[in-house]
């Protein structure tokens, strides 16, 4: 059971955890922004390695399965050669088809998506790879994973080499938009099209660029993406305070770009500052660990993505970068910590009305486990927001899944 404490303007509260996952063999759920429990809160995504202690090569296979809550038995459901510690496959349960999971694999030389049924074993293969699910699982947005791996270690994929390798601004590489029933693919956005928008043009020069970290709005019409490119000649005039293990270095430039999903309304939200990890709370407006220009303190900020307009939230308490969710009742969010100085990863809630802050507790992580094969909380909620999941190492060094049971939290 993980250490607990009480936080400024926080009530202390009894939260079980549990863990649904045992080894000898690692286990590891979806990303924060995926939803790992079916429609019929039976079954949990979650994913099996034979290691733990080094990043997985090209023939390096990852299973993929589901945790049978009632028995806490894991069904293995398929093995994928397209996976990394930080996302896994990118393993979604699909919207449209309650019995269907996609994740992504490497077949015939390409990154793909496989559609699954998990009772029949029924599988189609898609063109492309996904990076995020829209809501009504129409559509999926797909990256160049194999750029996004040379880039940033620890979130592409092994085996394939980036087409654009040795160009530093590839005027091609896109951000794609593919039907999950035909898999029909259009680019929706390319890294010209970005790179045109930065303000960054003096300091960014010839610096290299990926695309990353995708996500569609609460209705389907409209994507959010991150670019990053690498300008160590830059980072003596970054804010450096708070500035975590995540990408976020001096080095490193970011920005926010949102885009309607028919191609219309490109802008830039964050242009050129800090960006990390972000949840949208509405159809217009997200939620990021960002800063508003390089120069600023980072902070949690809602941004509109219409105009770029921004407020804090919990400036005094909420001082350090996080895996951010909303809860369905849009008043608390969920989110974590990168380890202390005594190792410890912090997991909490906050109100974002009464401006309150819940610890749920603190696990500890081993420091020999850093960098791409870091395991960090992601934590995500369950589909009515009486339960938190999340990856931790915290007993005897193996990573494993837990369930937190915070069902009181819609009462409070």
């Amino acid at each position: 059971m993980p250490d607990k404490q009480k936080k400024t303007n926080a009530d202390n509260h009894n939260f079980k955890v549990i863990k649904i996952t045992n080894g000898p063999r690692f286990h590891f759920k979806a990303y924060y922004d995926i939803q790992p429990w079916d429609s019929t809160g039976r079954y949990f995504l979650c994913m099996e390695s034979d290691f733990q202690d080094r990043p997985p090569g090209p023939d390096d296979l990852l299973t993929l399965g589901m945790i049978a809550l009632e028995k806490r038995e894991f069904i293995p459901l398929a093995r994928t050669h397209a996976w990394n510690f930080q996302q896994g496959c990118m393993p979604h349960w699909m919207p449209s088809a309650p019995d269907e999971i996609i994740f992504n694999d490497r077949i015939d030389g390409a990154f793909r998506s496989v559609v699954l049924n998990i009772h029949t074993g029924q599988r189609r293969i898609l063109p492309m790879p996904i990076q995020s699910v829209s809501p009504d699982g129409r559509f999926g947005a797909s990256l160049n994973y194999a750029r996004w791996g040379e880039w940033r270690p620890g979130y592409g994929y092994a085996g394939i080499t980036d087409p654009f390798q040795g160009q530093a601004q590839p005027a091609e590489d896109s951000v794609y938009i593919m039907d999950l029933q035909t898999g029909n693919c259009r680019p929706l956005v390319t890294m010209k099209d970005i790179a045109g928008l930065t303000s960054d043009h003096d300091g960014r020069r010839k610096a290299p660029m990926h695309f990353c970290h995708l996500m569609f709005n609460t209705d389907g019409s409209r994507l959010v993406g991150l670019m990053r490119w690498w300008c160590p000649e830059l980072a003596h005039n970054v804010y450096r305070d708070k500035l975590n293990i995540d990408g976020a270095v001096p080095e490193r430039r970011h920005c926010m770009w949102s885009i309607r999903t028919d191609g219309s309304e490109l802008n830039i939200v964050v242009n050129d500052g800090l960006v990390s990890h972000a949840d949208w709370r509405d159809p217009d407006h997200i939620i990021a660990w960002a800063n508003a220009h390089y120069d600023l303190p980072p902070a949690y900020q809602v941004f509109d993505v219409r105009n770029g307009a921004y407020e804090i939230i919990g400036k005094n308490s909420l001082t350090e970068d996080g895996h951010m969710s909303y809860h369905p009742n849009g008043k608390w969010f969920l989110t974590d910590t990168y380890p202390d100085h005594d190792y410890m990863r912090t997991l909490m809630l906050y109100n974002t009305e009464q401006h309150r802050e819940i610890v749920l507790g603190k696990f500890h992580a081993p420091p020999e486990l850093k960098g791409e094969l870091r395991c960090d909380l992601h934590p995500s909620w369950n589909r009515d927001g009486t339960q938190a999941a999340i990856d931790s190492i915290h007993e005897g060094g193996q990573r494993q899944v837990y369930i937190i049971n915070v069902g009181e939290v819609n009462r409070l």
